[in-house]
């Protein structure tokens, strides 16, 4: 702005035509900043929050809410006996809730969190009642969700959607339109469809679901989804395919390390870290993926802890080599951590 000023003018700091030229340029400086913020904000892959919800809204791709985990609860009385409570009934664990909605069976409830959330899929074990029962005795909250629940859809994780929403053909029963109904389905968090082809009838399709975390999906879940494909086009599913949904089937990951540490190090110190960063890795494989890497997992421990220098052997299940999963609908297989040991070697 002041170049545009002749010289015959003194432009100087603290001069007159500095100091009015100066608060304009502020707010010329602040506005092209905001401008260019705000262009960021028009586009998909820069947009944020409920902005990023605007854009997506265009395509027909809406932001999907936290939902509520349902649990099975058992009920005994006070002689340890199965006994029965009425639906409404409240019990509480740690900072959340549950509300009983349908009985199962002689003391056993269908329960819903209070709380929206995945809080709602993590306790297991003894819970209390928040509602007096009479000659209530106690109550036992089943480890694995009947549905798991979801949080609020992060930024990216509803950035992926839409992008694989606009790129792919969802249409009449292909892959990409199964694919799209049935994780719109609470609970499911992954699927893998297998086309007539594949099934080997013609009409035929199987789906393989997981839940939430990508995880064995528990039998009522895996009825919901059966349910909600209906028959001879009543449900999801178009008329003339004949839909059979199935989950997968949890291998166990056992892992052995050996591990050389600097010297002066506590291997005390050290092991629960490289124990957890094994767990990381397993856990993180994806529920299509077909393969746990040897390398990788050996990567993970080496990077685990700065007082890690080298490493022994380390076997998965037993072998020093890749580890292929099964991805068939007969068999597939997602892994499960089960027994890692970690042992201290010296140079």
């Amino acid at each position: 702005m002041l170049a545009l000023v002749p010289d015959t003018v003194d432009k100087r700091e603290g001069s007159i035509i500095y100091n009015t030229l100066s608060p304009c340029a502020f707010l010329m400086a602040q506005q092209s900043y905001m401008i260019a913020y705000l262009m960021a904000l028009m586009f998909a892959d820069t947009a944020e929050e409920e902005w990023l919800d605007r854009v997506v809204t265009d395509f027909g791709v809406t932001r999907e809410a936290a939902t509520y985990a349902v649990r099975q609860i058992n009920l005994f009385d006070s002689s340890g006996a199965a006994m029965d409570a009425a639906i409404g009934n409240r019990f509480q664990i740690n900072d959340v809730s549950f509300a009983l909605t349908e009985k199962i069976t002689t003391g056993q409830y269908k329960a819903t969190c209070e709380q929206a959330g995945s809080s709602g899929n993590l306790y297991s074990g003894a819970i209390l009642n928040a509602d007096n029962i009479n000659n209530f005795g106690s109550a036992t909250l089943i480890a694995t969700p009947l549905i798991s629940a979801r949080d609020d859809e992060t930024d990216d994780d509803l950035r992926t959607r839409f992008y694989e929403k606009v790129r792919q053909s969802a249409f009449g029963g292909n892959i990409a339109d199964y694919e799209e109904k049935v994780l719109a389905i609470d609970g499911v968090g992954a699927v893998e469809v297998f086309p007539a082809h594949i099934m080997g009838t013609a009409g035929a399709v199987g789906l393989v679901i997981g839940d939430e975390d990508g995880k064995t999906a528990s039998s009522t879940l895996v009825n919901t989804v059966q349910t909600e494909m209906g028959t001879d086009g009543d449900g999801i599913a178009p008329i003339g395919h004949t839909v059979t949904v199935e989950t997968s089937t949890d291998l166990t990951i056992d892992v052995s390390a050996e591990i050389q540490i600097k010297t002066g190090s506590s291997f005390a110190t050290i092991q629960p870290v490289v124990v957890q960063a094994i767990t990381d890795y397993i856990n993180a494989v994806g529920f299509k993926d077909p393969t746990i890497f040897y390398a990788k997992l050996q990567a993970a421990i080496l990077d685990s802890h700065s007082d890690i220098v080298d490493i022994g052997a380390v076997t998965i299940n037993g072998a020093a080599q890749n580890l292929a999963l099964s991805k068939t609908f007969a068999s597939y297989q997602v892994p499960v951590v089960g027994t890692i040991t970690v042992t201290e070697v010296s140079g």
